[in-house]
């Protein structure tokens, strides 16, 4: 039909307008993909933030660092009574 108004320029207005709105209707499917991995993604870190909170990982981590430190503390009381 559009074709029967011999516009050349139309047609590529048509062309251009299909074309754009095949882009929109990729680019919105991909979009929605994208957000429910996002949803999935963010759920598994809430998750995983609640495990860490029930295995007092925080804590443990402290009572190691602390350790850790002592025992620089006692390495270094060592090395300096050493010279």
């Amino acid at each position: 039909m559009i074709r029967r108004l011999n516009d050349p320029s139309l047609m590529a207005k048509i062309h251009r307008f299909r074309i754009m709105a095949q882009e929109l209707e990729w680019l919105e499917e991909a979009i929605a993909e994208g957000e429910d991995q996002w949803g999935e993604l963010a759920g598994m870190h809430c998750r995983t933030i609640r495990r860490l909170e029930m295995a007092d990982t925080l804590l443990r981590i402290q009572d190691q660092d602390e350790g850790l430190v002592d025992d620089i503390l006692r390495g270094s009381k060592q090395c300096g009574r050493r010279t």
